[in-house]
């Protein structure tokens, strides 16, 4: 061993003697010692002072550390969260109106029960024409067959006036070629409903050859008739907005607002019998 380490060492161990002695001797605070104690004492506790706060310091700064991984972690878990909130309300607000939907059509079981209802998505609508024609995702190999009842919860739709494989044309109530048979649920008065597409983009239907003892007014519910075999009997057609009488003629007519708003629509039900 080396002379210089040799002198070190025994420095260290000369003093290490003597503190413990003196902080032995000095522990009576009447002790002959106690004064050297103060002395030699004071640069220890110093020197302890210093490692203790340096031994706090460094323990407050992990668990700062690891106090801040945690909220990091938590902060990135609430915004993958949060994230996540409008794709859950949007989930949310298409099961509510599947939902609703699935609750009108229950009105159609009554008269349905000789129907299975497929379910359709416009993919085209013919501009040239005023919407009164679309066409759907479903044809003849889901069993859409040409002349089948098309409808909406909201109400009756249209005819299948074309069937393809995998397509189907749908002609609207509101065409001016469609005319058919229909009821006033009130009162079970048998009336003519014909369509009417204006120019201005008002869909509307009209009742024609109201007689002159009929009852028809504003606010009754015009519905489909067993009458013509066009379609199913029950079929909310629309609501009686007006009803005019022709000066010269005297001839009644109403006009009816349609149950279904075909400006909105995007799926329909085609009925077609089991």
């Amino acid at each position: 061993m080396k002379k210089r380490t040799q002198i070190t060492l025994f420095v260290l161990v000369v003093v290490t003697i003597l503190l413990a002695v003196t902080i032995a001797v000095s522990a009576s605070p009447n002790g002959d010692f106690n004064a050297v104690y103060k002395v030699a004492g004071t640069p220890v506790t110093w020197i302890t002072g210093v490692f203790k706060k340096a031994a706090s310091g460094v323990s407050e700064w992990f668990t700062y550390m690891f106090s801040y991984r945690s909220v990091k972690t938590e902060l990135e878990e609430l915004r993958e969260k949060n994230a996540e909130i409008p794709v859950l309300e949007d989930e949310k607000e298409r099961l509510i109106l599947e939902n609703n939907e699935l609750r009108r059509l229950l009105d159609f079981e009554d008269y349905s029960s000789d129907y299975n209802l497929i379910p359709a998505r416009i993919v085209a609508e013919d501009v040239t024409d005023w919407f009164n024609t679309f066409t759907v995702d479903r044809g003849a190999n889901d069993g859409v067959t040409r002349g089948a009842t098309v409808i909406s919860p909201d109400g009756l739709v249209g005819i299948v006036t074309e069937e393809g494989i995998g397509a189907s044309k749908i002609l609207t109530i509101v065409d001016e070629d469609n005319a058919f048979m229909c009821r006033v649920s009130r009162n079970n008065e048998l009336v003519r409903v014909r369509g009417v597409s204006g120019e201005k983009m008002v869909y509307e239907l009209r009742v024609d050859r109201l007689s002159s003892t009929s009852s028809v007014q504003v606010g009754d519910r015009i519905v489909t008739a067993e009458s013509g075999g066009v379609f199913p009997a029950g079929i909310l057609v629309g609501t009686v907005k007006s009803v005019e009488i022709d000066r010269d003629s005297s001839i009644a007519t109403a006009l009816v607002e349609p149950a279904v708003d075909l400006t909105l629509l995007s799926k329909v039900f085609i009925m077609v019998e089991k």
